[in-house]
């Protein structure tokens, strides 16, 4: 049996958004995306479950005959992302809105939001750090949280508010179970090796030394070795 490992989850350092094809395969070359930041307010995951059919039945005295309730099933992850920075072009391919880039020389200052439904689909990394006595290992190296949902979509706005404050910008989206091609030069990194996601598994939590990627401004094209 293997040995567990506890840790204290504490706060968020990075998010990282990977684009996806249609069948949740990360999208290389110029098609690709990547965007790391650090300007999130929280990313907040709500399960969304199938309540267990349930079976009762009385004898004609009023006696219970059968009492028997199934499980639960889990469907999905309902994901909802509070941004305080505005990416242009990653929030553009989040929601699958048109991006405004003409110009010279040609820059993501914009998007445009049209009707229908949102088609893009992304995987979504978060990191967290670890607190108290297990925020380093034995070695000293320092420990983080990471969290991978590797297949979302389905994004739609959540209230967007222009007053004497800050706006943050929200944004909601489903998961959708992994493909088994993500993990290949994205999540490997952060999960212990030889560890390859099911095609039933939604979301991926392990404790690593390896730390976040560096966040930029400018989303990057995908370079799979």
């Amino acid at each position: 049996m293997a040995t567990s490992t506890c840790v204290t989850p504490i706060k968020g350092t990075h998010l990282r958004i990977v684009a996806l094809d249609v069948c949740g395969n990360p999208v290389t070359g110029s098609s690709s995306l990547v965007l790391v930041t650090k300007g999130f307010v929280q990313v907040q995951m709500s399960p969304d479950y199938e309540d267990g059919v349930e079976f009762f039945e009385r004898t004609a005295d009023g006696s219970v005959c059968v009492n028997q309730k199934d499980d639960p099933v889990l469907k999905r992850y309902e994901l909802t992302i509070d941004f305080c920075e505005v990416n242009m072009l990653g929030i553009a391919f989040i929601t699958s809105a048109r991006s405004l880039t003409l110009g010279s020389p040609a820059t993501g200052t914009g998007f445009a939001v049209a009707e229908g439904s949102a088609p893009n689909r992304f995987s979504l990394e978060v990191w967290q750090e670890v607190a108290g006595a297990g925020a380093c290992d034995p070695s000293g190296q320092q420990r983080f949280i990471y969290n991978a949902f590797p297949n979302v979509g389905a994004s739609r706005f959540g209230d967007y508010t222009i007053e004497n404050d800050r706006s943050t910008l929200q944004i909601m989206a489903e998961t959708r179970a992994a493909s088994p091609q993500w993990l290949s030069g994205l999540g490997e990194s952060w999960l212990p090796a030889g560890e390859v996601l099911q095609t039933d598994e939604h979301w991926a939590l392990n404790v690593t030394t390896n730390p976040p990627p560096t966040q930029a401004c400018d989303t990057a094209e995908l370079v799979l070795s």
